[in-house]
Protein backbone atom coordinates (compact mmCIF):
# COMPACT_ATOMS: atom_id res chain seq x y z
CA UNK A 1 0.00 0.00 0.00
CA UNK A 2 1.56 3.29 -0.79
CA UNK A 3 1.68 5.91 1.92
CA UNK A 4 -0.23 9.35 1.57
CA UNK A 5 1.93 11.83 0.88
CA UNK A 6 2.45 14.84 3.15
CA UNK A 7 1.39 16.99 0.41
CA UNK A 8 -1.98 15.15 -0.21
CA UNK A 9 -2.62 15.46 3.84
CA UNK A 10 -2.16 18.69 4.10
CA UNK A 11 -4.37 19.20 0.76
CA UNK A 12 -6.71 17.02 2.07
CA UNK A 13 -7.59 19.20 5.27
CA UNK A 14 -4.78 19.38 7.35
CA UNK A 15 -3.69 22.23 5.01
CA UNK A 16 -7.41 24.05 6.44
CA UNK A 17 -6.71 22.51 10.46
CA UNK A 18 -3.65 24.71 10.66
CA UNK A 19 -5.21 27.75 9.03
CA UNK A 20 -7.82 27.62 11.72
CA UNK A 21 -4.82 27.07 14.64
CA UNK A 22 -3.00 29.66 13.93
CA UNK A 23 -5.59 32.53 12.39
CA UNK A 24 -5.45 35.54 13.78
CA UNK A 25 -8.63 37.41 15.13
CA UNK A 26 -7.57 40.80 16.81
CA UNK A 27 -5.83 43.96 15.87
CA UNK A 28 -3.71 43.23 18.74
CA UNK A 29 -2.72 39.35 17.70
CA UNK A 30 -2.03 41.18 13.80
CA UNK A 31 0.41 44.05 15.75
CA UNK A 32 1.92 41.25 17.96
CA UNK A 33 2.65 39.20 14.50
CA UNK A 34 3.83 42.31 13.03
CA UNK A 35 6.53 43.35 15.75
CA UNK A 36 7.83 39.62 15.81
CA UNK A 37 7.53 38.91 12.05
CA UNK A 38 11.40 37.57 11.20
CA UNK A 39 11.06 38.46 8.03
CA UNK A 40 9.50 42.36 8.24
CA UNK A 41 12.92 44.20 8.13
CA UNK A 42 15.07 42.18 5.77
CA UNK A 43 11.86 42.48 3.10
CA UNK A 44 11.44 46.27 3.59
CA UNK A 45 16.05 46.82 2.71
CA UNK A 46 15.54 44.20 -0.25
CA UNK A 47 16.41 46.85 -3.46
CA UNK A 48 13.49 46.27 -5.90
CA UNK A 49 11.66 49.40 -7.37
CA UNK A 50 8.06 50.46 -5.53
CA UNK A 51 5.52 49.71 -8.13
CA UNK A 52 3.24 46.90 -9.56
CA UNK A 53 6.28 45.98 -12.04
CA UNK A 54 7.42 44.02 -9.40
CA UNK A 55 6.03 40.55 -8.76
CA UNK A 56 5.89 38.39 -5.61
CA UNK A 57 4.37 35.18 -4.61
CA UNK A 58 4.34 33.94 -1.46
CA UNK A 59 4.18 29.98 -0.83
CA UNK A 60 2.54 29.53 2.13
CA UNK A 61 0.52 32.61 2.33
CA UNK A 62 -1.87 31.95 4.97
CA UNK A 63 -4.11 34.49 6.22
CA UNK A 64 -1.94 36.91 3.54
CA UNK A 65 -0.32 39.29 6.34
CA UNK A 66 2.68 39.69 4.39
CA UNK A 67 1.47 40.45 0.74
CA UNK A 68 -1.03 42.78 1.95
CA UNK A 69 2.12 44.79 3.87
CA UNK A 70 4.05 44.38 0.78
CA UNK A 71 1.30 45.48 -1.70
CA UNK A 72 0.16 48.25 0.80
CA UNK A 73 3.91 49.52 1.61
CA UNK A 74 6.02 48.96 -2.08
CA UNK A 75 2.63 48.66 -4.56
CA UNK A 76 3.94 45.35 -5.56
CA UNK A 77 1.77 42.99 -7.58
CA UNK A 78 1.74 40.18 -4.84
CA UNK A 79 0.03 36.65 -5.20
CA UNK A 80 -0.03 33.71 -2.89
CA UNK A 81 -0.33 29.94 -3.06
CA UNK A 82 -1.32 27.92 0.62
CA UNK A 83 -2.89 24.24 -0.01
CA UNK A 84 -5.16 25.39 2.76
CA UNK A 85 -9.26 26.72 0.70
CA UNK A 86 -9.74 28.75 3.63
CA UNK A 87 -6.54 30.65 4.00
CA UNK A 88 -6.81 31.15 0.01
CA UNK A 89 -10.34 32.58 0.57
CA UNK A 90 -9.05 34.82 3.53
CA UNK A 91 -6.15 35.98 0.92
CA UNK A 92 -8.68 36.77 -1.96
CA UNK A 93 -10.78 38.55 0.59
CA UNK A 94 -8.27 41.22 0.71
CA UNK A 95 -8.22 41.60 -3.10
CA UNK A 96 -5.09 39.51 -2.89
CA UNK A 97 -4.82 36.90 -5.96
CA UNK A 98 -4.58 33.34 -4.31
CA UNK A 99 -4.71 29.88 -5.10
CA UNK A 100 -4.52 26.29 -3.74
CA UNK A 101 -1.31 24.76 -4.16
CA UNK A 102 1.85 23.57 -3.02
CA UNK A 103 5.73 24.21 -3.46
CA UNK A 104 6.32 21.74 -5.61
CA UNK A 105 4.37 22.97 -8.28
CA UNK A 106 3.83 27.06 -8.60
CA UNK A 107 0.97 28.29 -10.45
CA UNK A 108 3.47 31.05 -11.88
CA UNK A 109 4.92 31.34 -15.50
CA UNK A 110 8.50 30.83 -16.06
CA UNK A 111 11.12 33.83 -15.12
CA UNK A 112 8.07 36.02 -13.94
CA UNK A 113 8.80 35.98 -10.37
CA UNK A 114 10.41 39.06 -8.69
CA UNK A 115 10.51 37.86 -5.29
CA UNK A 116 9.72 34.26 -4.51
CA UNK A 117 9.12 33.53 -0.63
CA UNK A 118 8.53 30.53 1.60
CA UNK A 119 6.12 31.50 4.59
CA UNK A 120 7.16 28.64 7.03
CA UNK A 121 5.96 25.71 4.73
CA UNK A 122 8.52 23.97 4.05
CA UNK A 123 9.65 22.31 7.20
CA UNK A 124 5.95 20.00 6.71
CA UNK A 125 7.28 18.51 3.21
CA UNK A 126 7.70 15.44 1.79
CA UNK A 127 11.40 14.95 1.75
CA UNK A 128 10.89 13.28 -1.88
CA UNK A 129 9.66 16.35 -3.06
CA UNK A 130 12.27 18.81 -2.40
CA UNK A 131 14.68 18.35 -5.43
CA UNK A 132 11.16 19.16 -7.33
CA UNK A 133 10.60 22.09 -4.83
CA UNK A 134 14.06 23.88 -5.80
CA UNK A 135 13.91 23.22 -9.33
CA UNK A 136 10.10 24.76 -9.38
CA UNK A 137 11.84 28.03 -7.17
CA UNK A 138 14.25 28.12 -10.23
CA UNK A 139 12.10 28.12 -12.64
CA UNK A 140 9.48 31.09 -11.83
CA UNK A 141 12.24 33.54 -10.77
CA UNK A 142 13.61 36.25 -12.90
CA UNK A 143 17.64 35.60 -13.41
CA UNK A 144 17.66 38.37 -11.21
CA UNK A 145 15.64 38.33 -8.53
CA UNK A 146 15.28 37.62 -5.06
CA UNK A 147 14.38 34.36 -2.35
CA UNK A 148 13.43 34.43 0.74
CA UNK A 149 13.13 32.32 3.56
CA UNK A 150 11.42 31.81 7.38
CA UNK A 151 11.39 28.60 8.50
CA UNK A 152 12.96 26.09 11.46
CA UNK A 153 16.64 26.05 10.80
CA UNK A 154 19.18 23.22 11.90
CA UNK A 155 22.51 22.45 10.66
CA UNK A 156 21.78 18.84 10.39
CA UNK A 157 18.43 16.65 9.65
CA UNK A 158 16.18 16.62 12.89
CA UNK A 159 12.34 15.23 12.56
CA UNK A 160 9.79 14.56 14.81
CA UNK A 161 5.99 13.56 15.13
CA UNK A 162 4.14 16.13 14.04
CA UNK A 163 1.93 16.58 16.90
CA UNK A 164 -1.50 17.12 15.03
CA UNK A 165 -1.74 14.68 12.72
CA UNK A 166 -0.38 10.42 12.82
CA UNK A 167 2.00 9.54 10.48
CA UNK A 168 2.91 13.28 9.40
CA UNK A 169 6.15 14.48 10.45
CA UNK A 170 8.17 18.14 10.80
CA UNK A 171 11.79 18.67 9.44
CA UNK A 172 14.08 20.80 10.37
CA UNK A 173 17.48 21.00 8.17
CA UNK A 174 19.70 23.84 6.32
CA UNK A 175 16.65 24.99 4.03
CA UNK A 176 18.88 27.84 2.34
CA UNK A 177 21.28 24.92 1.28
CA UNK A 178 18.36 23.56 -1.17
CA UNK A 179 19.81 26.89 -2.73
CA UNK A 180 23.30 27.76 -2.51
CA UNK A 181 24.86 25.48 -3.35
CA UNK A 182 24.29 26.70 -7.32
CA UNK A 183 26.32 29.23 -8.61
CA UNK A 184 23.38 31.46 -9.19
CA UNK A 185 22.39 31.94 -5.42
CA UNK A 186 24.31 33.10 -2.77
CA UNK A 187 22.47 33.98 0.64
CA UNK A 188 23.29 37.67 1.29
CA UNK A 189 21.48 37.57 4.68
CA UNK A 190 20.66 34.74 7.60
CA UNK A 191 19.56 35.50 10.67
CA UNK A 192 18.63 32.60 13.42
CA UNK A 193 16.13 33.83 15.68
CA UNK A 194 13.76 32.12 18.94
CA UNK A 195 10.92 30.10 17.43
CA UNK A 196 8.92 32.56 19.91
CA UNK A 197 10.41 36.17 19.74
CA UNK A 198 13.11 37.66 17.97
CA UNK A 199 16.02 37.30 20.37
CA UNK A 200 18.24 34.84 19.73
CA UNK A 201 18.78 31.76 21.82
CA UNK A 202 21.34 28.81 21.90
CA UNK A 203 18.84 26.18 21.99
CA UNK A 204 18.82 24.77 18.88
CA UNK A 205 15.47 23.06 18.93
CA UNK A 206 14.20 26.42 19.09
CA UNK A 207 16.02 28.41 16.02
CA UNK A 208 14.38 29.69 13.39
CA UNK A 209 15.81 31.49 10.43
CA UNK A 210 14.99 34.79 7.95
CA UNK A 211 16.93 34.45 4.98
CA UNK A 212 17.24 36.01 1.89
CA UNK A 213 19.17 35.02 -0.78
CA UNK A 214 19.84 36.72 -4.20
CA UNK A 215 19.81 34.90 -7.60
CA UNK A 216 21.94 36.21 -10.41
CA UNK A 217 22.90 34.31 -13.63
CA UNK A 218 26.14 36.00 -13.95
CA UNK A 219 27.23 33.64 -16.79
CA UNK A 220 27.35 36.23 -19.40
CA UNK A 221 28.98 38.94 -17.46
CA UNK A 222 32.31 36.19 -17.00
CA UNK A 223 35.51 36.69 -19.07
CA UNK A 224 35.95 34.01 -21.51
CA UNK A 225 39.56 32.69 -21.84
Amino acid sequence: MNKTTQRQVFLDGEGDAWFQRNLLKSAEQVEHWKAREPLGGLLAEIPLAMGEEVSVLEVGCGQGLRLEHLRNEKGWRVAGIDPSESAVQSVRALGIQAHVATADLLPAASQSVDLLIYGFCLYLCDRSDLFQIAAEAHRVLKPSSWLAIVDFWSPHERSRQYQHKPNVYSYKHDIPAMFDWHPSYVVTDHRLRHHANRSYTDDPNEWVAATILRRCDCDSQQAHG
